[in-house]
């Protein structure tokens, strides 16, 4: 500067005996007043994990100071002095709430100082505040619990389904002064937001200050502070796409595996890599989220569902993969799993095996049938030596055999016709008028002998069909029995399919309507 300010300057803090510790007030029993306002510039960080948030701005502190004034015409018309805000006094005005390593980093800087002793600071600020992190919504908004209807609160939901709220305080205040000594006030009842820079995570929603005084429990005065307040939105649509949506594709999933065979070998697999998928889905939500016990948020209890859902849906599939996989050499299936479980349970899913009647009457039926004993054929056959058996009884005796046995048993049966005809029509040709009495004798004992021989002969046919019979019926039971095990399978695949799906999708709209 020129001569007259080095005069001035000397003037004021050296000629006067300036102190910079004394608090300038005429009179030890006036109070200063101190007005500030806080300019935001930028939300650096919100550190949701740690609690705090960072921002950018200014700090601009206004009050007034008897001892440096003077009169502009003796000092070649000076009204404005810059003075370094080491060499004068300013108010120990602090973040009470600050969560940096060095507490206060606001830098110091010259203050403007005016001919009327009125005195403007102005120091760029880095703050780093202490913030409470209001997890139970998170990533979406944060409604205050209160008692409000239903659907008031799905309108909410709907205006603000991507919206996290948080409310950050930051408190200024003297560090020593009490309000006897400093009237701290904020100049308006909103920051200055003149030069803020929008955040690329965050919206500033809103921005104000109260004036407030408390009283401490070390210190019987009460103490002045001015708390500003930051409402910030989160811009959720990154967490929405990046986490929420694809944990909902691999959890529909779940519901793609019920669809899968179990001869494909991959269905327990596929449940198992979806189980583990949605396990590390919630290892990296944990990462950006603190570490609280007051609140569970939103999307972790969606999470935890999705999770036991998963879980439970490898256990249905290993129960789905032991039943289909049975047969009746190593176990028995009770009659009221065929009752409830392949006639009820499969009706109303609306499942039936093609070509299979699942009526409780043909189950019974069935198994009354096979309690009859093998005798039953033979029994056909009579103890009768007067006749061969009739075509009524052999077509009778048809229906009680198996349908692949049948063929084999009317060509045995049509081959002893076709023999029992050759000999008559031998017999014939020996019956002519010239024919004796002995002839006609000897021609009934031929005939005699030959039905005992065709009786025989069937008789040694009938037995070896019905070994057949009964080693094909044991085998169509066996396989029906098998197929029975893989039906009731497919039905509790079914079954577990529709609940799983009902679960999931009230899972997921509880999740966003009780936000």
């Amino acid at each position: 500067g020129g001569p007259d300010q080095r005069r001035l300057l000397k003037y004021l803090l050296t000629d006067n005996g300036y102190n910079p510790i004394e608090r300038p007030v005429q009179n030890d029993s006036h109070t200063l007043s101190v007005i500030i306002n806080l300019a935001l510039q930028h939300i650096i960080d919100f550190d949701g994990k740690n609690e705090a948030i960072v921002i950018s701005g200014w700090m601009t502190m206004m009050w007034n100071d008897y001892s440096l004034k003077w009169k502009p015409e003796e000092f070649g018309n000076i009204e404005t002095l810059r003075i370094p805000s080491t060499q004068i006094w300013t108010p120990d005005i602090l973040l009470y709430n600050s969560a940096d390593e060095k507490f206060d980093p606001t830098m110091k800087v010259n203050a403007v100082v005016q001919h009327n002793g009125d005195i403007l600071y102005v120091p760029p600020v880095l703050f780093k505040s202490i913030c409470s992190f209001d997890i139970a919504g998170f990533p979406f908004v944060s409604i205050k619990k209160e008692k409000v209807f239903q659907l008031y609160r799905i309108f909410i939901l709907i205006g603000c389904l991507f919206l996290d709220t948080q409310y950050c305080t930051l408190k200024f205040g003297p560090w020593t002064y009490d309000d006897f000594g400093i009237n701290l006030t904020a100049e308006s009842s909103k920051g200055q937001l003149d030069a803020y820079v929008k955040s690329a995570e965050w919206d500033l929603e809103d921005f104000s200050a109260t004036n407030n005084r408390t009283k401490y429990d070390c210190c019987p005065n009460v103490y002045p502070y001015v708390l500003y307040t930051i409402q910030i939105r989160r811009r959720s649509l990154y967490y929405f796409t990046n986490i929420v949506v694809p944990c909902f594709l691999i959890s529909c999933m779940t519901l793609l595996g019920f669809l899968l065979a179990p001869d494909s070998g991959e269905k327990l697999t596929l449940q198992v890599t979806i189980l583990l998928t949605v396990v590390m889905f919630s290892l990296l939500l944990s990462e950006i989220m603190p570490p609280s016990s007051n609140a569970i948020p939103i999307i972790t209890i969606y999470f935890m569902c999705i999770m036991i859902m998963s879980a439970v849906s490898v256990v249905a599939s290993v129960i789905v993969i032991s039943l289909h996989f049975r047969n009746s050499k190593n176990y028995t299936m009770p009659l009221w799993v065929r009752k409830y479980i392949c006639n009820y349970l499969a009706w109303l899913l609306f499942m039936k095996r093609p070509n299979h009647d699942l009526s409780w009457g043909a189950i019974r039926r069935q198994w009354a049938f096979l309690k009859q004993e093998p005798h039953n054929i033979n029994a056909l056959i009579g103890n009768n030596h007067s006749k061969i058996p009739s075509e009524p009884l052999l077509h009778k005796t048809f229906e009680l055999l198996p349908n692949n046995i049948i063929d084999i048993e009317k060509e045995s049966l049509e081959f002893q016709e076709n023999q029992q005809k050759q000999r008559s029509d031998v017999l014939l040709e020996f019956s002519v008028p010239r024919v004796t009495k002995i002839h006609r004798n000897v021609s009934k004992e031929l005939h005699t002998c030959d039905m005992e021989m065709v009786r025989s002969e069937l008789r040694i046919i009938i037995s070896q069909l019905t070994v057949l019979t009964n080693h094909f019926r044991r085998q169509e039971e066996h396989d029906d029995e098998t197929q029975d095990w893989k039906f009731i399978a497919m039905v509790i695949d079914r079954l577990c399919l529709i609940i799983f799906s009902i679960v999931m999708f009230v899972f997921t709209t509880l999740t966003f309507l009780n936000v």
